[in-house]
């Protein structure tokens, strides 16, 4: 329990910290997915490469409770100050890997409504990209067609973060 406080305080402070940055300046815009795309190869363009940018961001996720979720979504709100145009890369990309996965189980919908529905709506203004490990979800015995189609599943979630790394992406 209390290194799971301890990294949602570093989280925390990165965030607060990382708020200047990512309110002044912008990463270079996206170009629209191409019309012939599969569905999986326009996820994967929505998180965009941004070479040498100083303010996109990586939150490698791994909170175990909804009160921990609630308050990374209270920062990322903060951080909000429009909702993002489709040019607009997201403010912060997540990567949900751990139990959390469980949360956003369509089965487990009724009992996280508030979580999912938030989640959700960072997602439609553009202020977050949220990947899903499916690692994670076939651990939990969750399959690709229960969780919800605004989540971008990722193969591994610690692959996703390191690609995300690779591509211009500074973690918190």
């Amino acid at each position: 329990m209390g290194r799971q406080l301890i990294v949602l305080a570093v989280l925390a402070v990165a965030f607060w910290a990382a708020a200047p940055l990512i309110m002044r300046d912008r990463p270079p815009a996206v170009n629209a997915p191409g019309a012939g795309a599969s569905q999986v190869e326009q996820r994967a363009r929505a998180v965009p490469r941004v070479d040498g940018a100083e303010n996109a961001y990586v939150a490698d996720i791994n909170l175990h409770t909804v009160e921990e979720l609630d308050r990374l979504f209270d920062r990322v709100e903060q951080l909000l100050d429009r909702p993002r145009s489709v040019q607009d890369p997201p403010l912060v990309a997540l990567v949900l890997h751990g139990p959390e996965v469980e949360f956003f189980a369509l089965d487990n919908y009724p009992h996280y409504r508030a979580l999912v529905d938030r989640a959700a709506k960072l997602a439609a203004l553009g202020a977050v990209d949220i990947s899903i490990c499916q690692t994670q979800m076939r651990q939990l015995g969750i399959e690709d067609d229960q969780v919800p189609a605004f989540l971008r599943r990722v193969p591994y979630g610690p692959g996703e973060v390191g690609r995300l790394l690779e591509n211009g992406y500074v973690y918190m």
